[in-house]
């Protein structure tokens, strides 16, 4: 199994709210990456990626969240991308989805009738990214690199 996302601006360069929303959604990951390894807290993923969205006013979705990956896509542990009190230590060989949605302010969400579609609930943009990560025993390698 694989998982990963991107945010991309189409249509050309977009406005300076929308490629500042797209960076720092881009920064949250990366920086989201760089806290997990071996014997850190899962909480380290919620902990960076509100370091760089709370700052700047971003919201961050909490209704979605990382996951792991095994022998099956979605399992255990939920990796939430907001700062939380979720105790688990990481350990070499656990393989898991970071991917956090950044909104341009606090909001809510709700399902379109389709049951796929996701909406805020103001119409605000949001970006997300998103890797699959392995711990090693020298901290995290990202699989999901083009």
């Amino acid at each position: 199994f694989g998982d990963n996302c991107a945010t991309l601006i189409v249509g050309g360069a977009g406005d300076a709210d929308a490629r500042r929303l797209v960076d720092a959604a881009r920064t949250a990951l990366d920086r989201a990456i760089a806290a997990v390894g071996p014997g850190v807290c899962l909480t380290a993923v919620g902990d960076a990626v509100a370091d760089v969205a709370e700052p700047e006013g971003f919201g961050i979705v909490k209704q979605y969240c990382g996951h792991g990956i095994g022998t099956n896509f979605h399992t255990p542990p939920l990796v939430q991308h907001f700062r939380n009190d979720d105790k688990f230590l990481l350990r070499p060989g656990h393989v898991f989805t970071i991917e956090p949605i950044i909104t341009e302010h606090p909001t809510p969400l709700f399902v379109a009738d389709d049951n796929w579609t996701v909406y805020t609930r103001d119409g605000v943009r949001a970006a997300q990214f998103e890797h699959m990560c392995l711990i090693t025993d020298h901290g995290a390698e990202v699989l999901t690199v083009l």
